[in-house]
């Protein structure tokens, strides 16, 4: 069994508090009983942490001088110092759940899955998405460079869950403004093919909306093929080429749709026309007044 996890305590700053709880993630290690679900689980652990250190880059937390102290004044840094307390102390509460659930455990229930057990899309993404991480937060010397394991689902999702929470919570107390440019840099990162945004849009779905409808929007347009040969307009015309979303359609999924093929020779434009070569989904899109 791995060693257990553990921080050295006493007064942190509040910047100091996000960069452990962003390390924290990484010390986590899944069980055997995960299984054939190993993949979507440590894809779920890793959004979370990446949607916690894109709302620490949209606060720049390790920057504002707010945030370089043990207390706080103003009422918000105070706020987000107790979210992140927290959240240090479930990460606390779970390593303990886990220390007695190893008690009475028999050995081959304390066998732990590893990153090498990953296919390579899943792998490749879990690569890719630390790597965001690590240029996000800076690296603690308040870690013991050791790991502890969950071992059974109902914890996992109770980590999970609450801690997609607390970030609910900070995001509420500072909203991410730029979350969608962020999250495009994030997609830009690792790489676009289907399989790789399948991967991300299913462990996202309940983890980190802003990326679950940005990897739905890809998908929607990663096989779609809209080709003018010859367009001829004038100033007042518009034309628009390529498929439209709502925002409902983008919520229902439309990202599943088969890919299509819209194509036009020669297209004359003229006046207050509009022309739109493509598909549109879920009724007004963005090209309607």
């Amino acid at each position: 069994m791995a060693e257990p996890f553990s921080i050295v305590t006493g007064a942190l700053s509040v910047a100091a508090l996000f960069n452990n709880c962003v390390t924290s993630f990484e010390y986590i290690q899944l069980g055997r009983h995960f299984g054939g679900d190993y993949e979507r689980c440590q894809l779920k652990l890793d959004i979370a942490k990446t949607r916690l250190s894109r709302w620490g880059q949209a606060a720049d937390i390790n920057n504002d001088p707010r945030f370089a102290i043990d207390e706080p004044q103003d009422k918000i840094s105070r706020q987000v110092q107790a979210v992140l307390e927290e959240l240090e102390q479930l990460f606390s509460t779970l390593q303990k759940a886990s220390k007695r659930y190893a008690i009475d455990a028999v050995q081959e229930d304390l066998a732990l899955l590893q990153i090498e057990d990953m296919r390579p899309v899943a792998r490749n993404l879990h690569s890719r998405l630390d790597a965001i991480v690590k240029q996000r937060a800076k690296k603690t010397s308040f870690f013991k460079k050791t790991y502890w394991a969950l071992y059974d689902a109902k914890n996992f999702e109770k980590l999970v869950t609450q801690a997609t929470g607390f970030v609910d919570d900070l995001e509420k107390l500072f909203p991410v403004k730029d979350a969608r440019r962020l999250v495009d840099i994030e997609i830009e990162e690792v790489k676009e093919d289907e399989p790789s945004l399948r991967a991300l849009q299913s462990a996202a779905a309940d983890t980190d909306s802003v990326l679950a409808e940005v990897v739905a929007q890809r998908l929607a347009t990663s096989g779609d093929e809209n080709y003018i040969k010859e367009l001829r307009n004038d100033e007042q015309s518009r034309v628009r080429l390529g498929s439209e979303w709502s925002a409902s359609a983008l919520g229902r999924g439309i990202g599943s749709l088969a890919p299509t093929k819209n194509r036009a020779d020669f297209v004359v434009a003229r006046g207050s026309s509009v022309t739109h070569i493509g598909n549109s989904y879920g009724g007004r899109g963005i090209f309607d007044d």
